[in-house]
């Protein structure tokens, strides 16, 4: 499942690049409709995968699902941002951001109850 996981992110990064550099609004609206796959896939992934992390690590599964969930709203809010063509740098900015930090959550969080990378 920590490869579906990890398939699903990699497929939504690819479809918000892919959708917010699009000139045109309809091609936009095309990735954005396929990164809500990807968040399908990576919330069915992540609730399964914080029940087998949640009693090693309470605070950081927590802490990584708030930061996912957060990442995918600030990601849903730059589609809609741009739907308006009001995208603004600081709010790539911070949805990058976010994303870097749930990353680094997730990896963390793996280390730490596996004592290993992969």
């Amino acid at each position: 499942m920590l490869i579906v996981h990890l398939v699903s992110w990699g497929w939504l990064i690819l479809m918000v690049i892919a959708g917010l550099t699009r000139h045109s609004i309809k091609a936009a609206n095309r990735y954005l409709i396929l990164s809500r796959l990807g968040y399908l896939l990576i919330i069915i992934s992540g609730v399964y995968l914080s029940t087998k992390t949640f009693s090693g690590a309470w605070l950081l599964t927590t802490l990584k699902a708030v930061l996912g969930i957060s990442t995918i709203g600030l990601i849903e809010v730059a589609f809609a941002r741009k739907q308006e063509s009001r995208l603004t740098p600081q709010l790539l900015g911070l949805m990058i951001g976010g994303l870097i930090l749930t990353t680094i959550c997730g990896f963390s969080l793996h280390y730490l109850l596996m004592g290993r990378w992969f």
